[in-house]
């Protein structure tokens, strides 16, 4: 059952005895359809308040591992190239290897000559020991610029060259001094063995010398 509300019925009660009859009923039916209506709405509506969309969930895709390296393989040891120093182990060539060879100096008296044993480089023995020899003979005012050795077939050809500033010539030389000058480079050469000279001749820049 449908309660009325105070005030309808209130309102009810002060019409009751003042109106009769059928348009009274009709008024009366009229404001109860009313206020039935108005008690039968439905209850306020409820605004529902909208859900808050929750955001996406972001899903962290894991990093693709990277294949591990593969060490790479070692090259093949390569041989050394000309110049290069030699790998560990390898047996160093011999450098500068040393013979012993007889050079012969004048002796004080200006008579005969003294062989002595020195060492010198096996690459260079036949210039080195008449260097040596030559180096013996010092003579008062005749300097040399330099001298070479040639090899022709069993003859050694030795070339002087006298110094543009020495004071003397060869043909100055005094028969001793020639023996100190020329004989030790001679006997020097003659007397190796594993040379295998047998003549010796001088020459000054190319010519022959005339003693």
């Amino acid at each position: 059952m449908v309660r009325l509300p105070e005030y309808i019925q209130t309102r009810v009660s002060q019409l009751a005895p003042r109106r009769s009859g059928r348009p009274y009923v009709a008024g009366l039916a009229l404001t109860l359809t009313l206020a039935v209506a108005g008690c039968a709405t439905s209850p306020d509506q409820v605004v529902e308040e909208p859900t808050a969309t929750p955001a996406p969930e972001v899903v962290e895709v894991p990093k693709e591992t990277p294949p591990s390296a593969v060490p790479s393989t070692p090259d093949k040891a390569q041989p050394n190239a000309p110049g290069d120093s030699p790998a560990v182990g390898e047996k160093q060539p011999a450098l500068g290897d040393m013979v012993t060879v007889s050079v012969y100096t004048i002796d004080d008296q200006c008579n005969g000559f003294v062989e002595e044993p020195v060492e010198v480089p096996s690459s260079a023995a036949m210039s080195e020991a008449v260097g040596k020899a030559v180096s013996a003979s010092d003579l008062n005012a005749f300097k040399l610029d330099g001298y070479q050795v040639n090899i022709d077939g069993n003859t050694a050809i030795v070339d002087m060259r006298l110094a543009p500033g020495s004071e003397r010539q060869f043909v100055s030389l005094s028969s001793c001094e020639q023996r100190i000058l020329f004989g030790s480079v001679e006997e020097t050469l003659l007397n190796n063995a594993d040379w295998d000279v047998d003549a010796v001749k001088f020459t000054n820049a190319g010519k022959e010398l005339s003693l």
